[in-house]
């Protein structure tokens, strides 16, 4: 599943499996048997995991995800769209379609 991922992620962090376990609040031994493939982590670990570590549960099991978002809805509220940190505002999420679309016409 996601155990070569697991032991990746914590080393980039340089973590213990003791760490990684106490920050989840579970026993060492249950993370590292996630760790050696002899458990399989229930959903309720596998989104503390993803948490933890800043993922998605789809990118943690290697899932291919492609989201379909419609800029131009104008019930839009799946997601927000951030440049520089900052949220884009309604008026500005207007404006990049506009420009989208004058530019696809020049084309």
């Amino acid at each position: 599943m996601m155990l070569a991922q697991l032991i990746a992620l914590r080393k980039q962090k340089n973590l213990t499996i003791q760490n990684v376990a106490d920050a989840l609040g579970i026993a060492k031994s249950t993370y590292a048997s996630y760790e050696s493939g002899y458990r399989q982590p229930p959903i309720d670990a596998l989104i503390k995991i993803a948490d933890f570590f800043s993922l998605s549960l789809d990118r943690l099991v290697d899932r291919p995800f492609e989201a379909v978002i419609h800029l131009d809805h104008p019930q839009n509220e799946c997601c927000r769209l951030f440049i520089d940190g900052q949220a884009l505002t309604e008026a500005e999420r207007k404006e990049i379609i506009a420009f989208i679309k004058v530019k696809r016409t020049l084309h």
